[in-house]
């Protein structure tokens, strides 16, 4: 990570994240634009993410990600939620490694291993099923998880 690191600075990731930091109330609430790609308007749409971290009942600590997005052309329509579900759901998989032992995940080894790639068809269809229960199109819903599964775990060569 690199940039500005202050509210209202700018940041980016080396796997091409980037966005503004529009709050931060350290340790407990960050909000940033979230943004993909080398250009600023790469992303087809808006994004917003928020994290907050509240103290947990036994000592521990709660940990909310909310990723807001207005999304066009052709993410929600061949993807839908899955697009960016899956990945947050990979990289909260990875947090939790590296906070149980200071692990670090590479998403490629786990993309091909049987494990990572039953996680992601796991999570794929998870995402598939609220989009299903919020009023999504059966037929979209099923084009959706399976675009998303290929994306995030391509068939092994």
């Amino acid at each position: 990570m690199s940039g500005d690191l202050r509210l209202g600075g700018k940041f980016t990731l080396g796997s091409g994240e980037h966005g503004e930091i529009l709050a931060c109330d350290a340790p407990h609430l960050l909000k940033v634009t979230w943004m993909f790609g080398p250009e600023a308007d790469a992303w087809p749409g808006t994004s917003e993410v928020q994290i907050q971290l509240t103290p947990g009942q036994n000592g521990d600590t709660e940990f909310e990600l909310v990723h807001t997005a207005v999304l066009a052309e052709p993410l929600f329509p061949t993807y839908g939620p899955g697009a960016g579900g899956v990945g947050w759901d990979l990289h909260v998989l990875a947090l939790s490694a590296f906070l149980d032992g200071g692990d670090t995940v590479d998403h490629d080894a786990l993309r091909a291993s049987s494990e990572g790639r039953e996680f992601i068809r796991r999570s794929a269809a998870g995402w598939g099923a609220a989009h299903l229960a919020s009023g999504g199109d059966a037929d979209h819903v099923a084009s959706a998880v399976e675009a998303t599964t290929k994306f995030y775990a391509p068939d092994p060569a």
